[in-house]
């Protein structure tokens, strides 16, 4: 079911923290006490026990005899530094608490020893040295413990004295060094936002600490530890009471203007506490992290606390004119970076060993972090985040697009002088040690040519590109003859680059030169605006598909729980197995795949779950689309054959290969759904002067697909629109979104809504698909970023297409074919030679025959497998002639744009249908003049015997069809069918350019149990001609019982009435018979406004009289009575106005040009469009672009009355 956007969800439960007025001194806050604090603890233990859960119907629980008990989380003893440190409210500082501190008292050996006595650190050396020395001659000499312990409190006095002075020093240094003016840098300092910071993170670190908490519980308790582990949990947390801070800034200069480089040194220190007073330690509180666990019954215990960092680092910014505006973010440390920290194992006192006092572990762990993060952080590397491509929802270490490289040559290459060795190389290309793809091995020779082009993924722009040259060997290991690194930042700048020479380097020496072409192809993202708008990415049939086997459920393999792994495959291609899970029903294999994928349409998934042993558990085989669409609507729970379950997402990212050899791939339809879009009511009005201009669109799996047209300067808008939309697959999402149009600006949401499209496409019980209808209007809430607002009225249906073959679908079967007795020969083969090898095989001894068995029934049951899946899923539809195919009047034509001749590039083809408005489908910029197109698209013909196809070159993608374009072709729909369905044609487009292309179509009927709605019907489109008769008993408005009527009509919601009579003086029974006409898109759904007015003298605003409404469905358009119209004013009776109507079935243009101004509504209609196509629909293309002089001198008229300000007529 979808989900219910009416629906109020309840905010997350929130801890109360009291939170007080910090003292004026600049101390700590006064909070709750450690009493309070156990009461919240307690609620919140109280309400965070686990519920009794139920297991699911089809939950076998025949294995588990046993239920384990489940590892429950613990609530943490301590959260937050007042809880941490002890806290209560008395122990707030005062001003006195502040400067008064254990230094702030002299010791009686300050009072008496001269200041040339102690202080320094040659002092603390010495004491040491002689309490030393004078310890080993009471040792050597045998005495008593007493002249020991006297030794011992004498230096340890003096110690302590000594370095109290010491620290003493120390804070006069600082202070002097506080008080003089640095020398003037480049950095910019952060004082403001440290001193923020400092202040409010006394409010910010308990909640911090307490979300930590709540999230990171659970997570301890649901981790796969050890059995033995009973318990595992943060027992205390917190950031202490002094914030991190930001040392300097510094903003790099002469950088490109999309490009922001900073310099940012930041530290995270505690506090010195070796002088602190028991009240100050409570209120200056360092890190401190205990994990607890429960191991065989007994606590143990690890602590982290002081923590200490300090780093500068180099931060990249690259904007982005589109939300979030930062594409990627590249983060570089200039420096290591320093840490420390004291960590104690099985207790927190003193008395407990510190790990870091382990002689040499400390060095270790700071080169470990060279090792490792120097890789990817210090200087000139960086680590990139793609922040476009996070905000898309995607991984993060995802792919940004593909790059093409072109190995041309090599030449000079040096080997190694080896007695018998010859230099036969081949390339690798990859990143670090990852190899992604390779060249061919050229034999025996340093000047190898190979002119060969491989597609790689890649991750990021800071890696460098690894091309090695490799010297193959037959037996010995392949060995490297040397290897280049490139930076590919240079894509950034210049994508193609296909003339690269660079020299192959080993121990930094030149060994050879090499020649190749980088060509680098971005996926394309959708563009998200600042208020949540997309601007949805071109449905390519090429890109990179992210295939990610996430988990299993209730697997079943015999009495005990398997351990199993799985392996992805595509298109038949291993890509990658996961590691084995041991022993259990609910595997959490977590692998994933990135693979670029040149036809979509085509390409098939396969995910194989197989035991340790390598038998075969079960098989998930779907196409990849299908993958893609059970992602869109969270359907990501596949079933096995044998029992249980496989979780697999998949995400698709379009990427424009150049050359693609399936780049015209078509997914064919299993049905197309009827959407009626009605109206829409109570929108948000995004103006600040006027009234928005909205129109609804069509999205499916984030794609758009149609749209309406605008309505002007309305709430309210009425479309009455018919759009039909081919879907190929059940798991597919639709997305009705309402938009605001902008003049000068990307459009506007107004909210959107899901509907997922598997609750109306049903199979009967022998699989196939069925119709459906709405009965009734469905109505959805707008769901914006603000909340919700506005209501869509709409419908939907659901008819299925007759599965018939198309021109693709027919040479695959062909292709299949062949294959399949390609492998039936080999397999017939294969067993001759079985047959053969079978008196050699019982030779051999018992133990290697065993085995010899045992992999040949693992073939067997491996090759059983293949068949299965390799059955042709064509086997079901059915190759009709073009004959039998036009039988059916409705359907959909697909059409492949193959190649074309343009006299003008840098221009885009559109396809028109019938008369829609906007383009069905444009093509990406075709940038020469001899454009390889090859990509495919299709549209819904209702009457095919009506239907007409037009073809434009326009200058831009979004024209409409009024726009003035470089050369047009209009073609009936069916002669269009009849010319391309055997062999590609060539259609030619005439006007100021010329253009031809060559294109090969096929139909796919689409099949009406009753027929086609009479919405859709060709004569549903024309002109209506109404006539006000006359009217009776209206009421009353003069004060001589009397009224002066005129009646205005409007077409549905439109602000301006199409017809207006004349006024009639003084009467309640006038008689008009005047006529007007307006052309109608959707006659059956249009309603007609009947307003009547009473007509005063004077700058008053008419009186009303009433207002009625007449549906045109429910007239009879071939009878020539009249049909009454009921009038009311609030409500009250008033009186019944007489029409008669005509109807002309005619093309009309769905089109209609929106408001140049949104000023409109404001000042009363300035400058307004007149009739017909700035109206609201032109007649055919001619007539419409005809009709366009005519509106603009209407709006010339009103503009020069509407200056006046005066009264209109």
């Amino acid at each position: 079911m979808s989900s219910d956007p009416n629906e109020l969800i309840d905010p997350p439960d929130q801890v109360e923290v009291d939170q007080r007025e910090p003292p004026l001194n600049g101390g700590p806050l006064s909070k709750s006490t450690t009493v309070q604090s156990a009461a919240v603890s307690m609620a919140r233990k109280k309400k965070s026990e686990p519920t009794e859960l139920t297991p699911s119907e089809d939950l076998d629980l025949s294995e588990f005899p046993d239920k384990p008990p489940p590892r429950l989380p613990v609530e943490p003893t301590y959260r937050g530094w007042k809880e941490v440190g002890g806290y209560e409210d008395e122990d707030a500082l005062t001003l006195d608490d502040e400067v008064v501190d254990l230094l702030s008292k002299p010791s009686f050996l300050d009072t008496y020893l001269p200041a040339a006595a102690y202080g320094d650190w040659y002092h603390n050396v010495g004491f040491l040295f002689v309490g030393g020395l004078l310890s080993f001659i009471i040792g050597w000499f045998r005495f008593s413990a007493g002249p020991l312990f006297v030794v011992m409190v004498a230096t340890a006095l003096l110690y302590r004295s000594s370095v109290r002075k010491y620290r003493t020093v120390l804070r006069h240094q600082a202070q002097r060094e506080f008080s003089i003016k640095t020398i003037e840098d480049d950095y910019e300092t952060m004082d403001w936002f440290n001193v923020f910071l400092e202040k409010f993170w006394y409010y910010l670190e308990p909640s911090i600490s307490q979300i930590v908490c709540e999230q990171v519980n659970p997570i301890l308790a649901s981790s796969p530890a050890p059995a033995f582990i009973k318990k595992l949990w943060l027992d205390s947390f917190t950031a202490g009471t002094k914030p991190f801070r930001v040392d300097k800034v510094k903003t790099v200069l002469g950088t490109n203007d999309d490009i922001v480089v900073m310099d940012w040194r930041f530290s995270f220190t505690p506090n010195a506490l070796a002088d602190s007073n028991n009240k100050q330690m409570k209120n200056r509180v360092n890190q401190k992290v205990i994990v607890k666990a429960s191991v065989f019954g007994f606590p143990v215990m690890v602590a982290v606390s002081d923590v200490c960092f300090s780093a500068i680092a180099r931060i990249r910014l690259r904007m982005m004119s589109s939300f979030p505006h930062v594409e990627t973010v590249n983060v570089s440390l200039l420096e290591p970076p320093h840490f420390d920290f004291n960590s104690r194992i099985l207790g927190d006192s003193i008395l407990n060993w510190e790990v870091l006092g382990f002689p040499g572990l400390y060095p270790f762990i700071n080169e470990m972090v060279k090792k490792y993060a120097g890789s990817l952080l210090f200087s000139p590397l960086s680590y990139q985040l793609n922040v476009q491509q996070l905000v898309a929802g995607h991984a993060l270490n995802s792919a940004i697009g593909v790059l093409a490289i072109t190995a041309r040559s090599a030449r000079g290459l040096k080997g190694f002088t080896t007695l018998g060795n010859t230099l036969d190389p081949y390339l690798t290309f990859g990143f670090q040690r990852d190899v992604s793809a390779k060249t061919s091995v050229k034999d025996n020779t340093n000047r190898p040519v190979w002119n060969e082009t491989v597609y790689i993924t890649i991750n990021s722009y800071t890696e460098p590109l690894n091309i090695t040259v490799v010297d193959y060997n037959d037996v010995r290991k392949d060995k490297p003859v040397g290897s280049v690194q490139y930076d590919l930042e240079t894509l950034l700048e210049n994508p193609k680059q296909p003339n690269l020479t660079t020299a192959v380097m080993r121990n930094n020496k030149p060994v050879g030169e090499l020649s190749f072409g980088l060509h680098f192809m971005p996926s394309i993202e959708a563009k998200r605006q600042a208020d949540g708008a997309i601007i949805p990415p071109p449905d390519l049939n090429t890109g990179i598909a992210r295939i990610e086997v996430a988990e299993g459920r209730h697997l079943k393999s015999g009495e005990k729980p398997p351990s199993t792994y799985a392996e992805i495959y595509l298109n038949n291609e291993k890509l990658t197995e996961s590691a084995v899970q041991a022993n259990t029903n609910n595997p959490g294999w977590a692998t994933s795949y990135e693979k670029i994928v040149g036809n979509k349409a085509k390409a098939k998934a396969k995910i194989v779950v197989k035991l340790k042993g390598g038998k075969t558990l079960g098989i998930v085989k779907t196409s990849l689309n299908n993958l893609v669409d059970a992602t869109q609507v969270g359907e990501t729970w596949f079933p096995l054959a044998k029992g249980g379950e496989v979780r697999i997402n998949t995400s698709w990212k379009p990427v424009e290969l150049e050359g693609a050899s399936g780049a015209g791939g078509y997914a064919p339809p299993i049905g197309v759904v009827r959407v009626s879009i009605d109206r829409a009511e109570d929108l948000r009005n995004l103006e600040r002067i006027g009234t928005i201009d909205p129109y609804a669109r069509l999205l499916v799996n984030g794609f758009e697909r149609a749209r309406t047209v605008a309505a002007d300067s309305t709430l309210n808008p009425t479309w009455n629109e018919i759009h039909y939309l081919t879907v190929s697959s059940s798991n597919q999402k639709l997305t009705i979104e309402v938009m605001d149009v902008e003049k000068h600006s990307a459009d506007r949401t107004l909210g959107s809504f899901d509907f997922k499209l598997k609750e109306i496409i049903n199979r009967d019980e022998k699989g196939n698909y069925i119709e459906y209808e709405d009965e009734e209007k469905r109505e959805n809430k707008l769901i914006t970023k603000k909340g919700p607002k506005g209501t869509v009225s709409y419908s939907l249906s659901f008819y299925p297409t007759l599965p018939v073959l198309t021109h693709e679908e027919i040479r695959e079967q062909e292709e299949e074919k062949k294959e399949a007795e390609k492998q039936a020969k080999q397999k017939e083969q294969n067993k001759a030679e079985g047959k053969n090898s079978k008196k050699e095989k019982s030779d051999q001894s018992p133990q290697h025959h065993a085995v010899a068995e045992k992999e040949e029934k693992g073939k067997e049951e491996e090759d059983e497998v293949v068949e299965e899946d390799d059955e042709s899923e064509h086997s079901t539809k059915l190759q009709l002639s073009l004959d039998q195919l036009t039988e059916y009047k409705s359907g959909v034509i697909i059409y492949e744009i193959i190649d074309g001749q343009i006299s003008k590039d840098d221009t885009y083809l559109q396809v028109f249908f019938d008369n829609h408005g906007y383009c069905d489908f444009a093509t990406q910029r075709l940038e020469n003049k001899k454009p390889k197109v090859g990509i495919t698209g299709d549209a819904i013909i209702k009457e095919l015997e009506w239907s007409k196809a037009c073809f434009r070159l326009a200058k831009k993608a979004d024209n409409t069809r009024i726009d003035k374009c470089v050369s047009e072709l209009n073609i009936p729909t069916l002669q269009l069918l009849k010319n391309g369905f055997n062999e590609p044609t060539e259609i030619t487009l005439s006007g100021d350019g010329h253009a031809s292309f060559r294109i090969r179509c096929s139909w796919v009927p689409v099949i009406y149990e009753h027929g086609i709605p009479p919405q859709d019907s060709i004569n549903n489109s024309g002109i209506l001609t109404c006539t006000v008769v006359r009217a009776e008993n209206l009421l009353s408005a003069d004060r001589n019982g009397k009224s002066d009527p005129y009646i205005k009509l409007h077409l549905n919601t439109e602000k301006d009435h199409f017809m207006k009579t004349k006024k009639i003086k003084k009467t309640l029974d006038p008689t008009w018979n005047e006529s007007g006409e307006v052309e109608v898109v959707n006659m059956y759904d249009s309603v007609i406004k009947v307003v009547c007015n009473d007509w005063d003298i004077g700058p008053e605003a008419d009186d009303p009289l009433g207002v009625g409404y007449v549906k045109m469905s429910d007239v009879d358009l071939e009878s020539d009575e009249e049909v009454p119209v009921k009038l009311k004013l609030d409500e009250e009776d008033g009186g019944t106005a007489y029409l008669k109507f005509k109807f002309k079935p005619e093309f009309v243009l769905n089109l209609r040009s929106v408001s140049s101004s949104n000023l409109q509504g404001a000042i009363g209609g300035v400058g307004q469009v007149g009739m017909g196509v700035g109206k609201g629909v032109g007649k055919g293309v001619g007539k419409g672009v005809g009709t366009v002089g005519k509106g603009f001198g209407g709006g010339v008229k009103v503009l020069k009355k509407g200056l006046h300000f005066g009264k209109s007529e």
